[in-house]
């Protein structure tokens, strides 16, 4: 069996790993988190974003599903019927038109092994072909199977391998198409008049950008027949690739610029520079190296470009798949710009930046995930956006990395009562809120309830509330954590997020953070509010203080809490939203000293 059959990709006997999740070893930066978008999605390997954030996914065995995070899973297309999706065959990669919209332009751009002799076969006259089709989305929720326009066809698939599959669009408005070798014959990479092992560039109706690098005499168009007798394929935009797996488009450039990852043999993984007429070697070169060599490395034959970084074997990573890069926008300052790529077989998405001296150097920036992500992308994540990829962990799943800034830990003083561990929560700094709401200062208060499960504590549910001010009005907003969106208005602490399961010892938390205008941390300070029935809970109050009607907070008590078994309340026993009037001003500095005294700052 050869070696891509144990990646990534699309592999059908992957599947076996389906049960396989990001397990809790999974780990990510400070101020990180992974967590689950959708799940029970099959072999997913590829999305798109429609433009009211919703995702449409495509799955290997012929389906692309639409995926709205809270709701049921559809199907907007199925295509199984004329699909293939032995090997490393299937529905392998999407794209929505750059001017699609709601009322005009709703094209969709799908690659995927077409069952054109009504068998799957490899290596025989009847083998499946790869295609790159345009559909028409129709409504809200599917895609209109009569619609298909075929731009590009009867690309060969001979071994059932190697088929590459990405689509995606460059800010120059033209299709990128990646394609494999085949997996049947290496040497077809470099051979121009074939559409096997190249980067395609077409426009949105399947025809010839009019400065595509080979166009002129001795040239043709290759998109019906997949290939010509002699000459050159005018919709080849680069060439010599073995498998390239995915492409990355850099939303900070000014123009088009992309990454291809390129699914290395027997020794290197390589990340390439997209360019125009680029010859990157295959297969007479596997990374920076001459085929199969670990020494023989260095500048390349003339006519072939090296890739920009690759990686050994020898790591224990072996197989390059997703990539995407960081909006500037998007995350702290030190990742603006950063290319991210994972690996299938050592189950890691990696950072890589350049080390000032020409070259790059990799970090880790998610581990432990198992199985590593098929496809990556950067999508809407509330009014900001976060990492999204598909991965077969877990029966597939789409999964998001979403910054919600960094934690300032703390450990509840001493220890529950019942012999059971105090937890560990934190305060977490005011990026998370991103400027909305539109206030100079404003507090946070955040209640969790947690859940002791007999090997430690557990957060159940947590519910936020921001108390905010401006010269002239002050509101009040609930911050959902799931979405990063602020769900509404409320003068009381009575929303929780989700129910709290009934049953075992609990307890509950409560953190006051106040923030000025630069977003920095004034003060903070951690409760225990109740432990169940707060039989020893002890309030403190700021009734009859200035401008204040009431404050009330629970404290812990000796530093120990009463506890028993059963569910707890609604809500935190003794807890009101807040100051009536929240910080703000000269005057507001002096109320919030005022207030965290009494709670012990």
């Amino acid at each position: 069996m050869s070696r891509a059959r144990a990646v990534l990709a699309v592999v059908g006997s992957l599947l076996t790993f389906a049960g396989l999740g990001p397990t809790a070893l999974a780990a990510t930066p400070a101020g990180f988190v992974d967590e689950v978008v959708a799940t029970s999605i099959p072999a997913p390997t590829a999305f798109a974003f429609l433009p009211d954030g919703r995702m449409l996914v495509t799955t290997q065995g012929g389906t692309i599903r639409l995926v709205q995070e809270g709701a049921a899973t559809t199907i907007a297309l199925d295509l199984t019927a004329k699909v293939c999706s032995n090997s490393e065959r299937g529905v392998l990669g999407i794209a929505l038109d750059p001017q699609f919209s709601a009322t005009s332009n709703r094209f969709v751009y799908v690659y995927y092994t077409f069952k054109r002799a009504g068998v799957c076969e490899t290596n025989t006259p009847n083998a499946p072909v790869n295609r790159v089709s345009r559909f028409t989305v129709l409504g809200t929720a599917t895609i209109d199977a009569g619609s298909e326009s075929v731009l590009v066809d009867n690309i060969p698939s001979p071994n059932g391998n190697h088929n590459g599959g990405d689509v995606q669009f460059g800010k120059d408005g033209y299709l990128y198409v990646s394609i494999g070798d085949g997996g049947a014959n290496g040497a077809t990479a470099r051979q121009t008049n074939i559409l096997l092992g190249k980067i395609l560039r077409i426009t949105r109706q399947g025809s010839i950008p009019p400065d595509n690098p080979f166009t002129g005499t001795g040239t043709a168009p290759c998109a019906a027949t997949g290939q010509i007798a002699s000459g050159t394929c005018q919709e080849i935009y680069a060439l010599g690739l073995r498998n390239p797996f995915r492409l990355a488009f850099d939303p900070n450039a000014i123009g088009t610029r992309f990454y291809v990852n390129d699914v290395g043999a027997a020794t290197w993984e390589e990340i390439d520079l997209g360019q125009a007429g680029a010859d990157y070697g295959w297969n007479v070169r596997e990374g920076d190296c001459a085929l199969g060599s670990t020494t023989d490395c260095g500048p390349p034959p003339a006519g072939m470009t090296n890739p920009i970084y690759d990686y050994p074997h020898t790591s224990g990573c072996r197989s390059i798949t997703g990539g995407a890069f960081v909006p500037f926008t998007a995350w702290p300052a030190p990742y603006a710009g950063s290319y991210l790529f994972a690996d299938y077989i050592c189950g890691t998405i990696f950072r890589l930046d350049p080390d000032g001296a020409g070259s790059y150097v990799r970090t880790p920036f998610v581990t432990g995930l198992g199985i590593g992500p098929v496809h990556m992308a950067f999508g809407p994540w509330g009014s900001k956006q976060a990492l999204y990829y598909a991965t077969y962990a877990g029966g597939g799943q789409i999964r998001r990395v979403s910054y919600i800034a960094p934690e300032h830990r703390y450990r509840t003083p001493g220890s529950a009562s019942c012999g059971t561990p105090s937890p560990q929560f934190s305060v977490r700094a005011p990026t998370v809120f991103g400027g909305n709401p539109a206030a100079p200062e404003y507090v946070i208060w955040r209640t969790h309830f947690w859940r002791y499960t007999g090997s430690g504590w557990e957060i159940t549910s947590s519910r936020y509330l921001v108390s905010a001010a401006t010269p002239t009005a002050r509101a009040e907003y609930w911050y959902d954590a799931s979405t990063g969106e602020y769900v509404g208005t409320t003068s009381e602490v009575s929303q929780t997020h989700q129910t709290v399961p009934p049953g075992g010892l609990w307890l509950a938390t409560q953190e006051l953070a106040w923030f000025s205008t630069d977003a920095q941390l004034v003060a903070s300070d951690h409760l225990l509010v109740s432990a169940t029935d707060g039989s020893t809970r002890s309030a403190v109050s700021a009734t009859g203080r200035r401008r204040w009607k009431e404050a009330r907070a629970e404290s812990w008590t000796g530093g120990r809490a009463a506890c028993r078994r059963g569910s707890p309340p609604d809500r935190a026993p003794g807890l009101r939203a807040g100051p009536q009037e929240p910080f703000r001003g000269r005057q507001g500095r002096r109320r919030a000293r005022a207030f965290f005294g009494l709670l012990g700052v």
